[in-house]
């Protein structure tokens, strides 16, 4: 599941998830979870629905469930980024939202976070409930103590078309071209082109060649006999030229040389800014 839409699959019968990422860059996607991003050090921009934030060390933003947005960090960025359940606080987050949604950590966020990051690891006896009850404590502070707004979800018919086209780059990715992107979109080359850029964090053709090497990698590892040659022409490349280059630019590998059971990661694809050259960044989950 790429961009058009993210579900977070969890161990066990926990609805919440932390990762603690080093230099996180993702491409454009949404989630029918909240997402609560914690910078610890350095800084990154988030774009969120149309709006470009910033959030520097000890500030945290809060994306409601359903919003597209993309996480774009800097080399010394340390981010904890939590996913949790929407429908577990109903009476907080759907009839209120916060009015910006970056804030000061003045909520022990980053601590806390640590500390259901461990649970959710060693999964001692009754983490579940310990997990959604630090989310909801959590929750609570903040809405307490930033400035709220009545919610309105009434998402702008330009975002759904976006949504849309996600979806639809994700299922026709192997013939799907920028003059179909542009017409399904309504709008002129020029605008489509800014448009996309900017709600994406990368060019058309680099979201789509992301896309085609991520099925690539699927094929890769579903059906290993496959010749290159048959992935490179399912997955939409004209030249095995071509699909070698973008596949080592997005993976750091060669399609012969991609290790048994490689997943792309797209929550840290090695950069949306200019090319894919991964020696620009180097996002990683960390396990420590």
């Amino acid at each position: 599941m790429l961009a058009k839409f993210e579900k977070r699959a969890y161990a066990g019968n926990e609805h919440v998830w932390v990762g603690k990422y080093r230099n996180l860059h993702n491409i454009s996607h949404w989630h029918m979870e909240h997402e609560l991003i914690a910078c610890r050090e350095g800084s990154a921009q988030v774009m969120l629905d149309d709006t470009m934030f910033n959030i520097t060390q000890q500030q945290c933003i809060f994306c409601h469930s359903g919003c597209v947005h993309y996480i774009s960090a800097s080399p010394d960025s340390l981010l904890l980024v939590c996913l949790f359940n929407e429908k577990m606080y109903d009476p907080i987050t759907p009839p209120f939202t916060l009015e910006n949604p970056v804030f000061e950590d003045r909520y022990g966020i980053l601590p806390k976070l640590s500390e259901i990051r461990h649970e959710l690891q060693n999964q001692p006896i009754f983490f579940e409930c310990r997990t959604e009850a630090m989310i909801g404590e959590i929750l609570v502070d903040v809405f307490r103590g930033e400035p709220l707004r009545k919610a309105q979800w009434q998402f702008s018919d330009v975002i759904t078309r976006y949504k849309q086209l996600l979806n639809h780059i994700d299922l026709e990715y192997e013939h799907i071209t920028y003059r179909n992107a542009v017409q399904f979109m309504n709008m002129s080359d020029a605008y489509f082109s800014r448009y996309f850029k900017r709600q994406a964090g990368m060019t058309f053709s680099q979201y789509l060649n992301v896309v085609r090497i991520e099925k690539a990698v699927q094929l890769l590892d579903s059906a290993p006999t496959m010749k290159i040659t048959d992935v490179m022409l399912r997955c939409g490349f004209n030249t095995i030229r071509s699909f070698n280059r973008v596949f080592r630019e997005v993976t750091g590998f060669t399609p012969t040389t991609l290790p048994p059971g490689y997943v792309l990661n797209t929550r840290s694809v090695p950069t949306i800014q200019g090319s894919f050259d991964p020696t620009l960044s180097d996002a990683e989950l960390l396990n420590e």
